[in-house]
């Protein structure tokens, strides 16, 4: 995810999702895994002299750290590490989803650009093999949130693909994997959520 991304009507299915799951299944915190990403800031043009815009204006708009205000509960954290390398980030995530008082229930809320991995990956994506690792470090009660961007503006299905997918890498049954959206907010994104038993 890139901090240009934040803050859009997307951030308001996924907050009110999160915060709607975080209740429903008794959860303390929240982990938001946000990919992150270095953005590339346009810059402004005034009289004819270019000029960049303030770093006030950036970190009140477009600082996706400014998630962790949202609420005190459940407490939500974020990982701040950029994303450059695969291995490292993801052992970065299995030990903070152990990071943690015992019992505490914890959403990890895994928020790439895009979604799953299609046939060629790139950093906008999480692998399958990734997504695996990441869910066998949770503990009973946990609850996995995944962001899932539209896949193509074809007019094809893929909600239920993507949902296969993410099924199939966690070794669930069909129908385990529950879809969260708001369509008549941001219609081109959808989020899948299971529980760890």
């Amino acid at each position: 995810m890139k901090d240009l991304w934040y803050g859009d009507m997307r951030d308001l299915v996924k907050w009110g999702v999160l915060l709607h799951l975080a209740g429903e299944f008794g959860a303390g915190r929240i982990l938001q895994v946000p990919y992150l990403r270095e953005s590339t800031w346009g810059g402004l043009e005034l009289d004819g002299q270019q000029i960049p815009i303030p770093d006030a204006v950036i970190r009140h708009f477009r600082n996706v750290r400014n998630i962790t205000t949202l609420a005190d509960d459940p407490r939500i954290e974020l990982i701040t590490a950029h994303f450059d390398d695969r291995g490292l980030y993801t052992r970065l995530i299995v030990d903070s989803i152990a990071d943690r008082p015992d019992g505490e229930i914890c959403i990890v809320l895994l928020d790439p650009d895009t979604g799953l991995q299609p046939t060629r990956a790139k950093l906008e994506h999480v692998l399958e093999t990734e997504l695996r690792d990441i869910w066998e470090a949770m503990q009973p009660g946990d609850v996995l949130v995944f962001y899932q961007h539209q896949t193509n503006r074809s007019g094809e299905p893929w909600i239920e693909p993507k949902r296969k997918q993410f099924e199939d890498a966690l070794g669930l049954v069909r129908g385990a994997a529950k879809v969260a959206q708001g369509r008549s907010i941001a219609g081109d994104v959808a989020f899948f959520y299971c529980g760890r038993q």
